[in-house]
């Protein structure tokens, strides 16, 4: 699912801007009209009943919900000459009407119809309570309906195709009843995969170049009576067919498609986990371990989608993007503050957490070819379409600056080497270089003590991070180096030249030494595929392809000027900081993921001297940065700089708003106890006093009754005494 959130501030295209401004144009001359006509009206009534609020703001309503727009840019939603804003039928219900029917409406209907005249002029609202508009291919607006969640369910009478489709896949777990064979699980999985990464993958791709989907829906539509019902049914009420742009319900005709890939891509994956799941022979700490740790992975994949998904909402999750555009703007918060692509990235971590609980390095290998289609499809299908869409994203703030960096004649960058990139046989450094470095790699060859490879690493660290850091600090503080240079003659664009050769020779021989001081430390051990070796193997070359991708993504944030340190030098160059790309996770992703290959090569070697040198390598990069590019920074961009990494910032973010979230719990609980307490006591009371009226009357009448039943037999005994006294007598 495309891994963008927008919020409601998106700048259109100039093609889109203009027509959407002429059609604006339009519609605000016939506002006005009905502006004029509804104050009449108003008027009429104003002896009986005084107007609202309300009725002020509705003169004016909107077509943009963002009053800090162009006044061109906004006018009425309701206007019937407006083509590119669609009545829904309950507007076209209610066409007759109007303001002046409330002058003989008592105060409260009044209000109670300006309330239901707002909910009529109004689109249906986002996830946030804004409105939301969408944007056809040709520029114009359009309600955007409410969809049905993904995860909902409705009666069985509504069922569309594809819910029958998405329900079938409950039944992949009988396949484990049957005596197939377990690779037969593996080529389920496989096959759905391919389906979502390569068939839609494909489908997307050529949407996104050439339309063609909502082409093929065009054509279909005329000749196929179901889609209406189709569609309908996966929609809430507020959708109607034939007034629903034909992008929109392409797009809904594809989340359905998607709907049934996904769910048999998860079945299948989980019924190929359960097939393949190991069971203990013995219960260790290491087995309790593997599980508590699986668990916590499954159920930090489960928090990232749900979050990611409150965020991004159907629109981003289905790809919506590709068949229209929102009225927003890309913006990143929570999940998408923590990690890039955090549906293709933490929201995999599931499938390593089921790894550890199977026990099985099949599941785990799946698994791990699996993400790796996920990736490839989010670099080959999703990344360019999102810098097509959204050139904000990759283009330069800065023009002039572009111009004084990379003119033809006086521009400080022209296809300089950077590692093996732009490398020719031209240019004597690069030839330079080549020699340097094959004369390293010929030392992997000879008979040499390791110690000469260990403290080659260590030699050439110094040389990058001391000698080119001590550099450095002198040319922030007193421009020594291109004064060096200014003392023989040269300009301070051949200062730089000089420096960018310099660095760069040494940055490669510093992972051209570090890559044979590895390879002479590796050991071969066991190729067998459930081999602790082939694990770490494993594990190295992804930690390997996780610093070149952090790299790659660094060089597209800074560019030739950053990765050379040109504020140093340069100083004519407007230089302001933008916290784009993998700047928006780490404030120096050079000095973290940077280094992860260095741990990969650790891994692949199964050598702690390798790691120790890592660590080392490392350490003095941060020594680097402490005591020369933070001060250098500081004093260059001052307030600009973060003091926090974004995703510590929203990690914090996310902890207050769950502590909130805890809070207002606690305060609900504490509420419905309070009011269950009360709820008791009260009928307690209420019980209790009868009770004790009812006791009180009990108690006087037992009074009264052994009063006269004592009366009684005293009465009783004085007779038989009496009666015993005159017999004695007698």
């Amino acid at each position: 699912m495309s891994q963008v959130h927008q919020e409601n501030t998106l700048e259109l295209s100039p093609e889109q801007s203009q027509e959407a401004l002429q059609q604006n144009q339009t519609v605000e001359t016939s506002l006005n009209q009905n502006s004029t006509s509804k104050e009449s009206t108003l008027q009429e009534g104003e002896e009986s009943l005084q107007p609202s609020p309300l009725q002020e703001e509705d003169e004016s309503l909107p077509l943009s919900p963002h009053p800090e727009r162009d006044e061109s840019e906004q006018s009425s939603p309701r206007n019937e000459g407006d083509d590119s804003i669609p009545s829904s039928p309950v507007q076209e219900r209610e066409e007759g009407l109007t303001l002046s029917r409330c002058t003989s409406l008592e105060a409260e209907d009044f209000e109670d119809y300006l309330e239901l005249e707002e909910k009529l002029l109004c689109p249906p609202a986002d996830h946030l309570g804004r409105k939301c508009y969408g944007i056809k291919n040709d520029g114009t607006r359009f309600f955007v309906p409410q969809t049905k969640s993904p995860t909902s369910i409705p009666p069985l009478r509504e069922w569309s195709i594809f819910d029958y489709g998405q329900k079938l896949t409950l039944l992949y777990p009988l396949l484990l009843l049957t005596n197939i064979p377990k690779w037969c699980f593996i080529a389920f999985f496989l096959f759905w995969r391919l389906m979502y990464n390569c068939g839609l993958g494909y489908v997307l791709w050529k949407q996104s170049k050439t339309k063609f989907l909502t082409q093929y829906y065009t054509k279909l539509k005329s000749h196929n009576s179901r889609l209406e019902g189709i569609l309908t049914s996966m929609m809430e009420n507020d959708y109607n067919f034939s007034e629903t742009p034909d992008e929109f319900n392409t797009w809904l005709l594809f989340r359905g498609i998607v709907d049934i890939i996904l769910a048999n891509d998860l079945l299948a994956y989980l019924t190929m986990v359960i097939a393949y799941i190991e069971v203990p022979q013995q219960i260790t700490f290491g087995l309790i371990l593997s599980y508590l740790i699986g668990a916590l992975m499954c159920l930090f994949t489960l928090w990232a989608k749900i979050d990611a998904y409150r965020v991004v909402k159907d629109f981003a999750w289905y790809w919506g993007d590709f068949f229209f555009l929102l009225d927003s703007h890309l913006t990143f918060d929570r999940v998408f503050a923590i990690v890039p692509h955090p549906m293709y990235t933490i929201g995999y971590a599931f499938f390593y957490g089921v790894s550890l609980i199977s026990q099985s390095y099949t599941v785990l290998y799946v698994s791990l070819f699996g993400h790796f289609c996920q990736l490839l499809f989010l670099e080959v299908v999703e990344n360019p379409h999102i810098k097509k869409t959204y050139p904000e994203m990759v283009q330069d703030q800065q023009p002039e600056r572009q111009i004084l960096l990379y003119h033809n004649q006086s521009g400080y960058f022209r296809k300089d080497l950077i590692v093996f990139k732009n490398l020719t046989l031209f240019r004597s450094s690069d030839v330079f270089m080549i020699v340097i470095l094959a004369y390293n790699i010929m030392f992997f060859f000879f008979d040499i003590s390791n110690a000469f490879y260990i403290w080659q690493v260590i030699m050439w660290r110094g040389v990058h991070n001391g000698i080119l850091g001590y550099i450095l600090y002198r040319q922030s503080h007193e421009s020594w180096w291109t004064n060096q240079f200014a003392k023989i003659g040269f300009s301070k664009k051949e200062a730089f030249e000089e420096w960018k050769r310099i660095y760069n020779l040494s940055l490669t021989i510093n992972h051209v030494a570090f890559i044979v001081c590895a390879f002479k430390f590796t050991t071969i051990g066991n190729w067998d595929i459930f081999s602790t070796y082939l694990i770490k193997q494993t594990f190295g070359l992804l930690l390997i392809a996780l610093n070149v991708w952090s790299s790659v993504s660094t060089y597209e944030v800074l560019g030739e000027f950053g990765w050379f340190y040109g504020d140093f030098f340069l100083d004519e160059v407007p230089s302001t900081l933008y916290y784009t790309g993998i700047y928006r996770f780490l404030n120096n992703p050079d000095s973290v993921t940077g280094f992860a290959g260095y741990y990969g090569l650790a891994l692949f070697s199964d050598s702690w001297i390798i790691f120790g040198l890592a660590l080392f390598s490392q350490v003095c990069n941060f020594v680097f940065l402490k005591y020369v590019e933070s001060p250098h920074m500081r004093s260059l961009y001052g307030t600009q700089i973060r003091r926090e990494a974004g995703i510590k910032q929203a990690v914090k973010e996310i902890l207050k708003e769950e502590l909130q979230k805890t809070k207002e719990l606690r305060l609900k609980a504490k509420t419905i106890t309070d009011r269950a307490q009360m709820r008791l006591k009260n009928n307690l009371n209420k019980w209790k006093k009868p009770s004790l009226n009812k006791y009180n009357e009990i108690k006087q009448k037992s009074v009264k009754l052994m009063s006269s039943a004592r009366e009684t037999a005293e009465k009783i005994i004085e007779q038989k005494i009496t009666n015993k006294i005159k017999n004695k007598v007698a």
